[in-house]
């Protein structure tokens, strides 16, 4: 990395941070809070409908702000040669779980018996982290160290990518 400026790491981080926190908690719905417009009153954790439409935006702009600030406040103190370690688990990640779920989904599809387990976001979530936690592991030390910063543009642009396709059938309804 060729930041070494503590604000800049922070900002970055933070930036990042958010965007995949967010797309997690979109996926998992994970809200910290929901919200019932009609009735006014606010839950804690996700709670299911009451007497109109529950509200889970809120709730996961505040997982991820409080998420993204404890993922910054670490960055910003933990040594760089770990940083690159973690960007590169992350992305492989990321990757993975795309991956993962992708082909399961495609085997669930053209299968002949069913498969439940595949339909698991879990399960492909789980798969993923445990094979970018083992490329990490055997990959060269100086392989991370040609990780540049400005990459980091892609990690927002994919979880844009990704609500985008999740939100579609609201727009094309």
């Amino acid at each position: 990395m060729i930041a070494t400026n503590k604000a800049a790491i922070a900002a970055m981080t933070f930036t990042i941070g958010y965007a995949a926190v967010y797309v997690i908690c979109t996926e998992f719905n994970l809200p910290l809070v929901t919200y019932h417009p009609v009735i006014g009153e606010i839950d804690f954790l996700w709670t299911p409908e009451r007497r109109g439409p529950a509200m889970y935006w809120y709730g996961w702009m505040l997982t991820s702000l409080i998420a993204a600030s404890a993922i910054a406040a670490i960055a910003s103190v933990t040594p760089e040669t770990w940083l690159q370690r973690v960007i590169t688990f992350g992305s492989l990640a990321a990757i993975g779980y795309l991956a993962v779920y992708t082909l399961a989904l495609f085997v669930y599809d053209r299968a002949t018996v069913e498969l439940e387990f595949l339909k698991s976001r879990w399960l492909s979530a789980i798969a993923a982290v445990l094979l970018a936690a083992v490329v990490v592991f055997f990959l060269p030390t100086k392989w991370n160290d040609r990780i540049w910063p400005g990459w980091t543009w892609a990690v927002p642009v994919g979880a844009l990518a990704v609500l985008t396709y999740y939100l579609t059938p609201y727009f094309t309804r």
